[in-house]
């Protein structure tokens, strides 16, 4: 049994752009020491107050390397 393969070349081509690599957020060049943390709180609400005025980026990362490996750049730690 053979199954066909099918791509959607619109949304391939809506989403194929580059975007930033995410660890937290906000990313770490956001802050400097003029950002405190009344400045976070008062951004965290402005944003939230408002719907999603502009694309989102969502990534998810569900790590399952049983031995170290250099896919991902985060902090990593093998357990079993």
């Amino acid at each position: 049994m053979t199954q066909q393969v099918r791509f959607d070349q619109d949304l391939i081509q809506r989403y194929d752009v580059s975007g930033p690599r995410y660890t937290s957020y906000p990313t770490a060049v956001q802050f400097h020491e003029g950002f405190d943390a009344v400045a976070y709180e008062m951004i965290t609400a402005a944003s939230n107050a408002e719907l999603i005025p502009r694309p989102l980026s969502l990534y998810l990362h569900l790590p399952f390397c049983h031995s170290l490996c250099y896919y991902c750049g985060c902090t990593k730690k093998i357990t079993r």
